[in-house]
């Protein structure tokens, strides 16, 4: 039996919901909790392990905790919802040993996401891509990635790319997007935390100056 809820937080994001889920799985969706997909727009962390009165681990029965995030892309950005369970039981409350683990772990997304953009904590920070060759970051590879034909997130999307991709950054940005070129011919516009830097001839050199814009 699921805990009941004990907060909500609804606010709008910069970041896409592909971040958004991404953030929410690899900071907080780690043992002793669960990631879930629940469903095109929803995911969840479950609490699947609890410690007991003498320290064993086992799985919890009654009155598990949780996360629930819901997001969504409108216009504006994506609108996102995040929801936390109550950390125990009325006993518990009352001994003053009530887990607050489930609104902790939803402040942490919470916080992340919603760093300004100069934060270099945030996963949405300002990143300057210098012209030249670049390529799609890593979680994109075998997926193809639209270019955006103008630099918003509700523009019509345009030629897709691979990691393998041959894409040369312009000088061009406007927000977190940047103006690239794919083969030498086709133009679009790219959010600027999907590219990283790729120098032609890989030195020592070469990676700290791509380490300064990953």
């Amino acid at each position: 039996m699921l805990a009941p809820s004990a907060q909500t937080w609804r606010f709008l994001s910069a970041a896409p919901p592909r971040e958004v889920f991404a953030v929410m799985e690899q900071m907080i969706g780690t043992t002793p909790y669960r990631y879930e997909v629940v469903g095109e727009s929803e995911a969840r962390i479950v609490e699947h392990r609890r410690r007991g009165l003498f320290g064993q681990w086992g799985r919890p029965k009654i009155r598990i905790r949780w996360v629930r995030c819901r997001a969504v892309s409108i216009t504006e950005g994506t609108w996102v919802e995040v929801e936390a369970s109550s950390g125990g039981g009325l006993i518990s409350k009352a001994m003053g040993k009530a887990d607050r683990g489930p609104i902790t772990r939803a402040l942490q997304v919470i916080r992340l996401i919603t760093a300004g953009a100069g934060d270099s904590r945030t996963i949405y920070r300002d990143r300057r891509i210098p012209p030249g060759p670049v390529t799609l970051v890593a979680s994109w590879a075998g997926t193809p990635y639209r270019l955006f034909m103008e630099p918003r997130h509700d523009a019509p999307r345009g030629r897709e790319i691979l990691t393998a991709s041959e894409v040369e950054a312009l000088p061009k940005r406007s927000g977190q997007f940047v103006k690239v070129r794919v083969a030498g011919t086709d133009e679009g516009w790219v959010e600027s935390d999907q590219i990283v830097p790729a120098p032609a001839v890989s030195t020592r050199a070469a990676q700290v100056e791509t380490a300064r814009f990953t």
